[in-house]
């Protein structure tokens, strides 16, 4: 399976945080920021291919 190098990973983890500061400053309740929280690890996952039932290639 095709991994994405730490640097990419650090990015995306540092986005969705920023995101979450951001959001909770503008005013966002805590549990709808839960939601954005797990749409965005399933877009993040889906990215990897986790989940994906085979090898690729």
């Amino acid at each position: 399976m095709h991994r994405p190098k730490r640097a990419i990973d650090l990015l995306a983890f540092v986005a969705v945080l920023v995101t979450v500061v951001v959001l909770l400053l503008i005013g966002v309740p805590p549990q709808s920021l839960a939601m954005v929280v797990v749409a965005m690890a399933g877009l993040y996952g889906a990215w990897l291919g986790v989940g994906r039932g085979g090898k690729e290639g």
